[in-house]
């Protein structure tokens, strides 16, 4: 019996992970035009929208904005403070990482679509931060996919997420755009070798 039939589940086809991400995709529009992060940080700074929802590779329910401009804690609280009259957020974190290598002040709203948790993720940095910037990686990461790079990888994302393995998006993301790997046991292997942690200036190679 081959794993597929062994869970009740056939091989996917190409686009059923394409289709499952665009459905995310829905979800998470939703979550944008209820909250409208984008806009309201737009009078404090450079808002940008990054992160799988940028890249169309969504599968947990993240949202991902930096916005670069003034640290300042009352900014960001200005903007939740409103968000928290909403019945659908029912979680609001702060994150004071000024001393980090992150250099910034996060603040996380967990917002319910149809009872999934969204969480939108927002980093406030300073304008002249020299760290890797997520928002600078939204473009090189669009050119280089293609559909079949994107169903793999959002492939090997659901069966990460499917067994509760911890996992950076962004080495499944080098693993399959630099070193071609094509499913959840090439990706379990080159793990063992190449996985990485803190903060990763990295771009993906050009399409080939």
């Amino acid at each position: 019996m081959t794993a597929a039939a062994a869970t009740g589940r056939g091989p996917d086809s190409g686009t059923a992970p394409l289709q499952r991400q665009d459905a995310r995709q829905e979800q998470a529009h939703s979550v944008m035009k209820a909250l409208q992060p984008l806009q309201r940080w737009a009078q404090f700074g450079w808002p940008k929208l990054c992160g799988a929802m940028s890249y169309d590779l969504l599968v947990a329910p993240d949202i991902d904005i930096e916005i670069y401009g003034t640290l300042r804690v009352e900014t960001g609280f200005s903007l939740v403070s409103a968000w928290a009259q909403d019945p659908a957020v029912d979680r609001i974190l702060f994150l004071n990482a000024v001393d980090e290598p992150d250099a910034g002040l996060g603040w996380e709203v967990r917002y319910r679509v149809h009872g999934v948790p969204w969480t939108v993720q927002m980093w406030l940095l300073p304008t002249d931060y020299d760290g890797p910037r997520s928002a600078d990686l939204v473009e090189p990461m669009r050119a280089a996919l293609s559909s079949g790079t994107r169903s793999t990888i959002l492939c090997i994302k659901e069966r990460l997420v499917a067994r509760g393995t911890e996992y950076r998006s962004i080495d499944v993301y080098r693993a399959v755009l630099d070193d071609g790997v094509k499913d959840i046991d090439e990706y379990d292997r080159w793990c063992r070798s190449y996985s990485s942690t803190g903060l990763l200036n990295w771009r993906p190679s050009p399409r080939r």
